[in-house]
């Protein structure tokens, strides 16, 4: 018999836990200082705003519309949150945003991009709120990378990719991301890309965090961005783009080492290399091609791969594996596309939908600080647990709100001891 119950319930439950830890933590006060006031007239803060969006994505929602059933569902019963529409939401994210700079190509092509200085600085602020990156940690990785976003959005261009889409440049702290430039599809990954790092960088320094390693592809090698990386110490490896000079230094190469790195045998060895006003290092690997080809310079059927580095002391294959190590910062474009809806931008035009991305990027800051807490209390839940088991294992308990003495009280469906436990400590 399934009979209706007039007692306030929700499948959601678990997100009073995520919401009660998050304004014992601060994190209300801290939006709404970082994002400032949003003037008046306003019926709800950045922090209303920030919070609803984090808390959509928490229970599953994948479009900023979802708000408005989970609202109803789960989120008016929180305390301490007033809970903004969806429209709202989308009127604030005009607010926070900055119109894009046009600069045009030696081919006449007009590249656009969209560097939102303030909204970066609130990503880096979070990094460091939410403890995903220490400024005082000496080890710190720099990675930087373009993320190709397939959209039919007004202003998005066709790319090389085929599509038409975005193509904003990244830049992450040890898998943190901490850097986004909005880019339209059609915009050289080499354009600007100076002035980028400068941009992140700065603003890296002035908040105290300096990384010690860089990682990019060949979208960085130019002599510009590496004398800038030397001059400011920082130890970088970078894909080289192949060239008839380097081909030929490498055949003229004598000592090659063997190696095993991701299953396949390599060559490698490495020779000095003058770089714009710097010499550098070159480390080359080899293998065997399919096709059995013969090169014009190198005389043999192989494939050829280079890096640059200013790193004098890490060995051939310790570079190597180093830098193939960007699989693990690329993952981070995976987490944002698919749990955090990057691949659904609200917005028409790249102004706004950069705001949404750098958003998305702060509420995965979040979650970070997030499931490392519940983790230790929920069997299954690991610290890199994807946002999907978060939702079933933690936000996905049937609570029922009861009222006692103008007070009240949360009843949740759920054994777990540690985590009723849990829910006192704040």
């Amino acid at each position: 018999m399934i009979v209706q119950s007039k007692s306030q319930l929700t499948a959601f439950g678990g997100l009073r836990l995520v919401n009660k830890h998050l304004q014992s933590f601060g994190v209300k006060e801290f939006i709404n200082k970082v994002f400032g006031n949003r003037g008046k007239g306003a019926n709800y803060s950045y922090s209303d705003i920030i919070l609803t969006q984090a808390y959509t994505v928490f229970c599953g929602g994948s479009s900023i519309e979802n708000v408005n059933y989970i609202r109803e569902e789960c989120l008016n019963y929180l305390p301490g949150i007033s809970v903004p529409s969806a429209d709202t939401i989308l009127r604030s994210n005009k607010e926070l945003s900055v119109p894009c700079s046009f600069i045009e190509t030696k081919s006449n092509n007009e590249n656009k991009i969209n560097v939102n200085t303030k909204m970066n600085d609130i990503l880096i602020d979070s990094a460091i709120k939410f403890k995903q990156i220490i400024p005082e940690d000496t080890s710190l990785i720099y990675d930087f990378d373009h993320q190709f976003i397939p959209t039919e959005k007004y202003d998005a261009t066709y790319s090389y990719k085929k599509r038409k889409g975005y193509f904003p440049g990244v830049a992450t702290i040890s898998n943190i991301p901490v850097y986004v430039e909005g880019r339209n599809g059609n915009c050289n990954v080499k354009m600007n890309q100076l002035s980028t790092h400068k941009s992140v960088l700065e603003a890296l320094f002035e908040k105290g965090i300096k990384p010690k390693y860089a990682r990019m592809d060949c979208g960085s090698y130019i002599k510009e961005v590496t004398g800038y990386f030397q001059e400011e110490r920082i130890l970088f490896s970078i894909r080289a783009s192949s060239s008839e000079t380097l081909l030929l230094s490498a055949d003229n190469c004598d000592h090659w080492e063997m190696c095993r790195i991701n299953n396949q045998d390599l060559e490698v060895s490495s020779f000095k290399y003058i770089f714009g006003k710097h010499e550098h290092r070159i480390v080359i690997y080899r293998t065997i091609t399919n096709k059995g080809q013969l090169s014009a310079f190198t005389k043999d059927a192989k494939k050829y791969m280079f890096l640059i580095t200013n790193d004098k002391v890490i060995s051939n294959e310790e570079a190597i594996r180093f830098y193939n190590n960007r699989g693990n910062s690329e993952r981070v474009f995976d987490i944002q596309n698919n749990d955090f809806d990057w691949k659904k931008m609200p917005h028409s035009s790249l102004e706004e939908n950069t705001v949404f991305l750098i958003i998305r990027a702060i509420i995965h800051i979040m979650y970070r600080w997030l499931v490392a807490l519940f983790s230790s209390v929920v069997e299954g839940l690991e610290k890199e647990s994807r946002i999907k088991k978060f939702t079933f294992r933690v936000i996905n308990i049937v609570a029922k709100f009861t009222t006692s003495g103008r007070q009240q009280i949360m009843h949740l469906s759920t054994s777990n001891l540690r985590l009723l436990h849990l829910s006192h400590q704040t």
